[in-house]
C-alpha cells in the first residue's frame, strides 16, 4: 500500500511542477513580448519554443489525469481481489 500512495504522490508532484513550469514560461513570454523589437527570426523561434514548452506542460497535465484515473481503477480492482487495502485518496488541489 505504501507503493500505491507513493505513486499517487509522485503523479501529483509531476502535475504541480508542470503547472509551475508553464506559469514561469508564460511570464517569460509576456516579459519578452513587452520589450518589443523582437520581430526577427530568433524572436519567432524563441516564442515558438516557449509556446511549445507550455503545450508540453499541458500534455503532462493530461497524462497525470489519465494516470490518476487508472490508479483509482487499479485500486478498486485490487480491493475486489483483496490485494490492496484502500489508501485514503487525497483530492487533487488546484494550483
Amino acid at each position: 500500500m505504501a507503493n500505491l500512495k507513493s505513486i499517487e504522490q509522485h503523479v501529483k508532484n509531476m502535475n504541480y511542477y508542470s503547472q509551475q513550469i508553464a506559469n514561469v514560461v508564460t511570464e517569460q513570454f509576456n516579459e519578452d513580448a513587452s520589450k518589443g523589437d523582437i520581430n526577427t527570426q530568433a524572436g519567432s523561434i524563441r516564442f515558438d519554443s516557449l509556446g511549445a514548452i507550455v503545450v508540453a506542460c499541458t500534455m503532462i497535465d493530461c497524462y497525470c489525469v489519465n494516470i490518476l484515473a487508472n490508479f483509482k481503477s487499479a485500486l478498486e480492482q485490487g480491493k475486489k481481489l483483496n490485494l490492496d487495502e484502500e489508501p485514503e485518496l487525497e483530492e487533487q488541489e488546484e494550483y
